[in-house]
């Protein structure tokens, strides 16, 4: 009985070195989460304006022969690239196997993958036959304008090539504290949502609607996988708190049961002992 009381016990303190690494990394993510969110929300409403005002330079370019590359995919180009953002961390729950699934359903042989964030390396190197950009890997962890420009001139620089019918952003948007969805971003050829009554005239630009295009098409790219990757960044500490929340309950209850396991084992024991005790005495 003692070693199955010393068992127990040893599963007890076990349990509860688990659960205090699983409150800190919670605390941890619930201040990083906090920070990311006011800096998102801050955020957002500049980035809705300035899409307000694509929808209408986009409408009115579309009309354009010259910028038709930008809407149409390159006549002949047969695969894809998927910019995909997944964590470099885990301990986020399903956060990292929701976009390894959504990615699956998507790609098709042949195609090729710039990724951000460590945790698909493995799997997509394993296959072996898959080209992957690691150059921007760790871009989550240090991410600013400044990054977000170097990718969007890389995406700039192979649609150039005419090698790819499409290019797309896979990242994770944060709906709620407990909501989260992978979605797919096309970045190139632009998709956007028509204006009914565009405004786009040449009075409107200075210098010229050429000029102010050709320098928003890119700060549009910039500014949309800043704020996507930053809407995964989010979502990874969402699921992250989340996850070592229920780790946290689930190590308590755990510990809840195994004392009542031990109380009970520790009390027949003790039972057992007396019983023995007496029984010597009445046979003396």
């Amino acid at each position: 009985m003692g070693q199955g009381l010393h068992k127990v016990k040893r599963r007890i303190q076990t349990v509860d070195s688990t659960r205090k690494i699983t409150s800190s990394m919670k605390l941890v993510s619930s201040v990083k989460f906090s920070k990311l969110q006011k800096v998102y929300e801050n955020r957002l409403e500049f980035h809705d304006a300035l899409k307000d005002f694509g929808n209408d330079l986009f409408t009115e370019a579309k009309l354009r022969p010259q910028y038709r590359k930008y809407f149409e995919g390159p006549e002949g180009a047969k695969k894809n690239l998927y910019v995909v953002v997944t964590s470099s961390m885990g301990l986020c729950g399903s956060y990292k196997h929701n976009v390894q699934k959504y990615l699956e359903s998507v790609y098709k042989e042949g195609d090729d993958i710039i990724l951000i964030g460590t945790s698909l390396l493995s799997f997509l190197t394993r296959e072996g036959n898959i080209d992957v950009n690691t150059d921007f890997i760790n871009m989550s962890e240090t991410l600013s304008m400044a990054s977000a420009r170097i990718l969007a001139k890389e995406v700039f620089k192979r649609y150039s090539t005419n090698k790819y019918k499409k290019i797309s952003l896979i990242y994770t948007h944060y709906i709620n504290v407990i909501s989260y969805e992978v979605k797919e971003f096309s970045l190139l050829p632009l998709e956007f949502k028509e204006s009914k009554e565009s405004y786009a005239h040449e009075g409107l630009y200075e210098p010229s609607f050429e000029y102010i295009f050709e320098r928003f098409i890119k700060k549009h790219i910039t500014l949309s996988l800043y704020m996507k990757i930053f809407d995964s960044n989010l979502s990874e500490q969402s699921s992250r708190r989340n996850a070592m929340d229920n780790a946290d309950k689930n190590a308590k209850e755990l510990i809840d049961k195994l004392t009542l396991e031990y109380n009970k084992a520790r009390q027949a024991s003790i039972t057992q002992e007396i019983t023995e005790v007496v029984a010597g005495s009445a046979n003396k």
